[in-house]
């Protein structure tokens, strides 16, 4: 373990930013991902603090342009994820997905978890971005600008934007009678078929 963020959401690390283990985690019978990619993280992270997970993508880059939904384990409601591309005139957000494109450094692009927004910075969350153990509750500390009326996160690296769950704040971190209904009906991946019953929050 190299980290906790968001109090409970542990990241791990294979050692080695290159290593693909082919493998598959799961967290109370629920995929999660290959582990300790930074797509494994992202959906854990959403799994553990909103219930929710996102289907699954070749890349991490993918996120940007395949995913629009996440849906939430325990009874299949779907909400709408909102793209903010860097330089958007509205603000970094909290509890939002970091998208990066592809490039020399990162072939399968890259996504990290924004868990706090300061004045000048965002505090991100992550796995395989470096093997290195966290100095707090975040892995990296990045800072932005705001120039004329766009917002920019300065990072080394290409950011396409962040997306965020457009929930109006119906979603919790998961608690044991959450866990229990999900084990009790033996999911072992959403099928991302949002029912016609439920309201859609597109």
């Amino acid at each position: 373990m190299v980290g906790i963020a968001s109090t409970n959401v542990s990241a791990y690390s294979n050692g080695n930013d290159s290593y693909i283990s082919d493998e598959s985690n799961y967290l109370y019978n629920i995929y999660t991902g290959m582990p300790w990619q930074c797509v494994e993280y992202a959906r854990r992270w959403l799994f553990i603090r909103k219930g929710c997970v996102f289907n699954s993508v070749d890349a991490a880059n993918d996120m940007w342009s395949q995913l629009s939904i996440v849906q939430r384990v325990v009874d299949g409601k779907c909400f709408s994820l909102k793209k903010y591309q860097n330089g958007s005139t509205s603000p970094p957000k909290n509890e939002s997905l970091l998208i990066y494109s592809r490039g020399k450094d990162m072939p399968y692009g890259h996504v990290a978890v924004i868990v706090d927004v300061l004045n000048d910075s965002i505090h991100v969350a992550e796995q395989n971005f470096h093997a290195y153990y966290w100095a707090g509750n975040y892995s990296r500390r990045i800072p932005y600008v705001l120039k004329n009326g766009s917002y920019y996160i300065m990072d080394d690296y290409n950011i396409y934007g962040w997306m965020s769950v457009e929930d109006n704040n119906e979603n919790y971190p998961l608690n044991q009678s959450t866990i229990n209904k999900i084990l009790q009906k033996n999911i072992s991946f959403p099928d991302f078929i949002c029912s016609k019953s439920i309201k859609h929050n597109y």
